[in-house]
């Protein structure tokens, strides 16, 4: 789940996942590299379109993952839950890390709680630490992507005397016609 939420976050590009970045001897050269392999899984357009709809579990008004909202940083996010509600997941990510927690038993059991999703609360709590001496970011928008303001009503572009609007983001040449109330 981590390389794939982190080939959303890195534009793109898929980074084939290790356990270490080099190994190094006690009298410091080189003893190996883990020669990550990378390989671009989806444009960058792909990317920013996404990263803004991972957006709205953070900071939308029904979003199901408000309290991971990282003060500075733009943060995308998906909660999860599987069938009989035996996991829980939070994936998600910043222009600094992608992290993915889990939150259930080795063999199915419900899972009881009150409140926010266990797993998103222990990925709250670790990513906003590690963010904390970090400077503000958010996603930087890709060429090939336009912002079109919807009507809520009808669900396509709207018109300047459509009250009801939000902004959405769009593949160049992907954007709904005019609004028809």
């Amino acid at each position: 789940m981590a390389s794939a939420y982190s080939a959303i976050a890195n534009d793109g590009i898929y980074i084939e996942p290790t356990f270490f970045t080099k190994i190094m001897s006690s009298d410091g050269s080189l003893v190996m590299n883990s020669g990550q392999k990378k390989r671009r899984a989806f444009s960058e357009a792909v990317a920013f379109v996404t990263k803004k709809l991972l957006t709205e579990p953070v900071k939308g008004t029904n979003g199901t993952a408000t309290y991971c909202a990282i003060k500075g940083m733009e943060t995308a996010a998906k909660t999860g839950t599987t069938n009989e509600d035996y996991d829980r997941w939070l994936c998600g990510f910043t222009n600094y890390y992608t992290a993915v927690a889990w939150f259930g038993f080795d063999l199915s059991e419900r899972i009881e709680y009150q409140g926010k999703n266990p797993a998103g609360e222990m990925w709250a709590d670790v990513m906003k630490k590690v963010h904390t001496k970090l400077e503000n970011s958010s996603f930087q928008e890709a060429k090939d992507v336009v912002s079109v303001k919807i009507c809520k009503d009808t669900f396509l572009r709207a018109k300047s005397s459509c009250k009801n609007t939000y902004t959405e983001y769009f593949l160049s040449g992907t954007e709904p016609g005019m609004c028809t109330k």
